[in-house]
């Protein structure tokens, strides 16, 4: 990219400025990099020095090839092409001595010497060159700030399904606005801006009025929302029709309300998944300042840290979705760190990808056969590594949903809620900030299964996961516990306030109405809320909430009761 003063009218203000602030950010590491590199030669030196001095100088002579080796990969990612592929040649010679365990011959510490010299007249043309730059060349995605989609447009002429519907999809807490009338249609469209429509096929002006209307205000307003179609009529020719306009969904009267409240819930999903959490690890400060920039640049929750021995602290408290880490750096290589990393269980899982301006086939194997899931070459292209990065990260971040959601639901599984509960226990130690957890049980769950069927069974199950999602807040956990019991942990929420929420959902929930065939029906859950200032012993908090439940069930069902410490267990 070169820089130009000159604005395209084509490209709105804001974005010349998001480019022209990125590259002003980039410029600045890129002379954070620049400002280092008489230190960086000054260290080179002196170690060349002290191996000139030493007969013993093993130890030395790693540590010249680390150096090296860092430079290699962090001048070629900054545009120092010349001084990286100077360093390179150097870092091959002194890898074979380290591996080898040569002592230096007279024409050996000649050639080094050389080379050293060599490297070093360029750094001081480099320093004074100011050509060198890195340039975003391509666009680089920017986190979308929109919060889950909420708003739904309905439009039906019959007046009771219309309030029908509306009242449903509130309680599930959509935003919800509706007509009769065909012609009010785009007025609603413009001024409510929904995230979805639903509407009715057929109305009194014609028998195909909804689509007649919906594919109008496409041609119109080229609107690219989800849209579902509800409809008397079953056969192909209507079904047909609602696809060419684009119906995402098609409903036949009478509505099965829980199917349309799953499907509305699917596609009023939040558009902005949490982001992908990076961790970078490279002794060299200036390469981690660059990755970590330039990924979270692309939406990416990126930290970096330059010493090893602090992954496994790291990587508990951060939970990355990927690693990024350096082969060659001190104390330990990254090879080793990566086989310290999968002794772990709980760990092994997470991607590992090298990055190294290593171009040996061998070392590039064994990083991957001892731990890795991929090398990456340095240097850096800061267009390329966030694509690169996500691609992985994503991959990664689907298997593991396998492994910790609930097939049925779509909910945390029952150990991973659990680990979270620990998780979130000991953080309410640390911080003393209080957190509630609510265990939840639907009420003759045995007799809808028996009655109607174990299809509509799961179908309640699913209605009130959809539910859980819409009405707490992103930062509560729920999970499901067992067959029909659900775990909710409200993060920084009092007991009292707790005990509020999970009222509301109680009193919001039994007024869904869920479908079997011919019939309609309501079910109600009983359930136990406890929070961290009762106690923060993992064993004793689930016990005295599964006791809190099953008084509730005792007292009646269908209620949210308090949890209770008996005085010898306090």
């Amino acid at each position: 990219m070169v820089n130009n003063n000159t604005q395209n009218p084509d490209v709105p203000n804001e974005h010349l400025d998001s480019k022209a602030k990125f590259q002003a950010q980039l410029d600045t590491i890129q002379l954070k990099f620049k400002e280092s590199l008489p230190e960086r030669f000054d260290e080179l030196m002196q170690t060349w020095s002290k191996i000139k001095s030493q007969e013993n100088n093993h130890d030395q002579v790693v540590l010249l090839h680390r150096l090296v080796h860092t430079i290699t990969g962090s001048a070629g990612t900054f545009s120092y092409k010349e001084l990286s592929a100077k360093a390179q040649a150097l870092e091959i010679l002194l890898k074979s001595l380290v591996e080898k365990q040569l002592n230096f011959s007279v024409e050996v510490s000649s050639q080094i010497e050389r080379m050293l010299q060599d490297i070093v007249q360029t750094n001081l043309e480099a320093i004074h060159n100011k050509n060198h730059e890195i340039h975003e060349n391509t666009p680089t995605a920017t986190p979308n700030n929109k919060s889950a989609l909420n708003k739904v447009l309905i439009l039906e002429d019959d007046l009771e399904l219309n309030a029908y519907l509306s009242t449903q999809l509130k309680y599930f807490g959509f935003d919800v606005q509706s007509s009769s009338c065909l012609t009010q249609l785009k007025d609603l469209y413009l001024s409510f801006q929904p995230d979805l429509i639903i509407s009715d096929i057929s109305f009194p002006e014609s028998d195909l009025g909804g689509i007649q209307e919906i594919e109008k205000l496409i041609d119109q307003l080229s609107i690219t929302v989800p849209i579902m179609f509800i409809s008397a009529h079953q056969d192909i020719a209507y079904r047909l029709a609602a696809v060419r306009a684009q119906g995402v969904a098609y409903f036949s009267k009478p509505v099965n309300i829980s199917a349309l409240v799953q499907k509305v819930s699917e596609f009023t999903a939040s558009i902005e998944p949490e982001p992908f959490r990076i961790l970078v690890l490279d002794d060299d400060p200036s390469l981690v300042d660059l990755t970590i920039f330039t990924l979270q640049k692309a939406g990416m929750d990126a930290y970096g840290i330059t010493d090893p021995l602090q992954i496994l602290e790291v990587i508990s408290t951060k939970k990355p979705d990927l690693i990024l880490m350096d082969v060659h750096m001190p104390e330990c290589s990254g090879i080793e760190l990566a086989q310290v990393i999968r002794q772990t269980s709980s760990l092994s899982g997470i991607p590992i990808i090298f990055l190294s301006s290593d171009a040996n086939k061998e070392v590039q194997f064994k990083a991957v056969v001892q731990g890795g899931d991929d090398f990456l070459t340095k240097p850096i292209d800061v267009n390329k590594l966030p694509i690169l990065i996500e691609s992985r990260a994503k991959r990664a971040r689907e298997m593991n949903a396998l492994m910790i959601n609930d097939g049925l639901t779509g909910l945390y599984n029952h150990s991973y809620i659990k680990e979270i509960i620990d998780t979130e226990l000991e953080r309410s130690k640390r911080s003393g900030i209080e957190t509630s957890v609510a265990m939840l049980d639907i009420d003759f769950f045995k007799k809808v299964n028996d009655t109607y069927g174990h299809m509509v069974g799961d179908q309640v199950l699913r209605s009130l996961s959809h539910f859980l999602l819409k009405r707490l807040r992103k930062t509560d956990k729920i999970g499901r516990y067992g067959g029909e019991e659900f775990i909710v942990i409200l993060s920084d929420t009092p007991l009292n306030e707790a005990l509020d929420v999970m009222k509301n959902i109680l009193n919001s929930f039994r007024e869904v109405v869920h479908h079997a065939e011919d019939v309609d029906f309501h079910v109600t859950f009983s359930c136990g809320v406890i929070s961290t200032k009762i106690t923060t012993d993992s064993n004793l908090l689930t016990q005295s909430m599964d006791q809190a439940l099953y008084r509730a069930k005792r007292a009646g069902r269908n209620q949210v009761l308090l949890a209770e410490l008996n005085p010898e267990e306090m």
